[in-house]
């Protein structure tokens, strides 16, 4: 989106498990804005791993801050829905003013990453939730959910999927579109900015297949018969209103962005050769 005037750093340099070397990078770039997407995702191993996780997802944005701070950059910290969960009774979407609760070790280090974040006196913190796109690779189990289905699909007739987290998994693109528009207005603070709406990631599953036209069926189970080592929230919808009456309208309907990914997907799969068209019919 940003073309030729983004950087990206790649992993030897932005390594966050070496935050000195990241913030020694931005010092030298001096970009008018720092969009920190990297961070330890890895939800359920960080129930073992606190502190390995906290050194990423908090100390290390404390040091990206703190470089910010040294050029007057504007730093963008992305963050979760997960700094929710713990109000088991929650039904309407949360606003960015709503007091947080986390359930998870993942989930508290984002919220400390989102107070790190502040001490840059240009900082913009973004919260999102289950962020997807369709990746040049092709798709990749593991690496976002919507991938994961397909790649489980090609294998199983039959997927059980949980139907009672409410949440909205948002498109990528669209994601990164909204935050560009907040950077360009100069806006400061937290932004709810995901797709519009919201489902369950069974619903989600079933939309998916149907627009991929997979025959695999999707069978709706629980969170309880679906554990794992991290608590999820069972609510974590966010609030947009903030961001729709900044930027003038909300991002697209999730199925929109489901469909576009889709669409993505299949003129990958098309301008990549016989192959994966193969692989993926």
């Amino acid at each position: 989106m940003l073309g030729p005037i983004a950087v990206p750093l790649p992993r030897r340099v932005a390594d966050l498990n070496q935050p000195s070397v990241v913030a020694t990078a931005i010092e030298r770039l001096r970009p008018d804005a720092v969009i920190n997407c990297a961070g330890w995702t890895a939800v359920d191993d960080a129930e073992a791993a606190p502190t390995e996780c906290h050194a990423i997802n908090t100390l290390a944005v404390g040091e990206i801050a703190k470089a910010c701070n040294n050029i007057d950059a504007t730093l963008v910290q992305m963050s979760t829905d997960y700094v929710f969960g713990a109000d088991k009774n929650r039904s309407n979407p949360f606003s960015e003013t709503d007091t947080p609760g986390p359930l998870s070790v993942y989930g508290f280090s984002k919220l400390a990453g989102e107070e790190a974040a502040t001490t840059a006196i240009r900082h913009l913190v973004i919260r999102t939730s289950g962020l997807y796109s369709a990746g040049e690779a092709g798709i990749v189990r593991g690496r976002n959910f919507a991938d994961t289905m397909l790649s489980l699909a090609n294998d199983h007739d039959v997927l059980r999927v949980v139907g009672d987290q409410q949440c909205t998994p948002s498109y990528v693109p669209h994601v990164a579109k909204g935050v560009l528009e907040l950077l360009m207005l100069g806006r400061r603070g937290i932004f709810h900015v995901v797709n519009n709406d919201s489902t369950t990631w069974h619903a989600f599953a079933t939309e998916l297949f149907r627009l991929a036209e997979k025959t695999t069926s999707v069978a709706e189970i629980t969170t309880d018969e679906y554990p794992t080592a991290a608590e999820r929230p069972l609510y974590s919808v966010l609030a947009t209103e903030k961001f729709s009456s900044t930027t003038g309208s909300p991002l697209p309907d999730w199925k929109v962005g489901l469909s576009e990914y889709v669409q993505a997907r299949n003129t990958q799969d098309v301008g990549s050769g016989e192959t994966k068209c193969t692989q993926y019919s």
